[in-house]
């Protein structure tokens, strides 16, 4: 067996990569972005996170890094294409060579995420970031099985983590009787090293950093600017004749 120093272990972290999320804040909260060498479970509002996970992935690539590719398993079904495209373009990456880069399976049944899991994902080469959109999204029911499944998804993580020691984005939606649990309860946030429910109020979105191996539980907010309201003028047809005229009667 290997023994390794302090001194070590602290070289090995900072040589690995850390990949930005595109949100300013949430970049702070984890000090600089996310660490390739954690499990992260991100979930709550599923559109805001969908967004991050497109914009960590566009800028992985940031400085024509294409030595490794990012994989994709989208059970939310929510990946935008076009908006990777303008975001790449944004930061004067080729749209077509970052999307290239990205390569996309999807699920629509529990069992098929499973299989996606389980069987196909430890087949792919040279992946820096493997994102897993919504992993609990098609959950079914709350039988024995159904975590049974769950587990044996997780297996296959598992086996792609020392396969390729990417970066592994997880995200899931709220449990529906919690407002603060993933769906997949204990079996998938144990899973996480790294825990982060996202939520979005009227004023504010709100990111509470629940788990993490050497940072503090925390939570931060980012003030939302509201539209001001347009000034709609009234339809022609429900004007008086006065009003149309820019009169006053009487």
């Amino acid at each position: 067996m290997d023994l390794k120093s302090g001194i070590d272990e602290l070289k090995y972290k900072k040589s690995l990569p850390i990949y930005k999320t595109g949100d300013l804040v949430l970049d702070k909260l984890l000090l600089g972005g996310f660490c390739q060498d954690l499990v992260y479970l991100l979930y709550g509002d599923r559109k805001l996170i969908v967004d991050i996970m497109i914009n960590t992935m566009v800028l992985s690539f940031k400085g024509n890094n294409y030595s490794k590719r990012v994989a994709l398993a989208d059970m939310n079904n929510r990946f935008n294409p076009y908006k990777a495209s303008k975001f790449a373009a944004s930061l004067g990456l080729s749209p077509k060579t970052v999307l290239e880069n990205i390569i996309i399976s999807r699920a629509f049944t529990f069992e098929q995420m499973v299989e996606l899991l389980e069987n196909k994902i430890a087949d792919l080469e040279d992946i820096k970031i493997l994102v897993i959109s919504g992993i609990t999204t098609l959950w079914p029911n709350f039988d024995q099985s159904t975590f049974e499944g769950l587990l044996n998804a997780i297996s296959g993580i598992k086996k792609t983590i020392l396969k390729n020691h990417p970066l592994i984005l997880i995200t899931a939606p709220l449990n529906k009787h919690s407002e603060f649990k993933p769906q997949g309860g204990r079996y998938l946030s144990h899973f996480g090293s790294v825990l982060i429910l996202i939520t979005k109020k009227k004023r504010f979105i709100e990111y509470s950093l629940i788990q993490h191996p050497s940072l503090p539980a925390k939570t931060v907010r980012k003030m939302i600017s509201l539209q001001p309201k347009r000034n709609l003028k009234k339809p022609l047809k429900n004007l008086t004749l006065d009003q149309f005229l820019g009169t006053k009667s009487g």
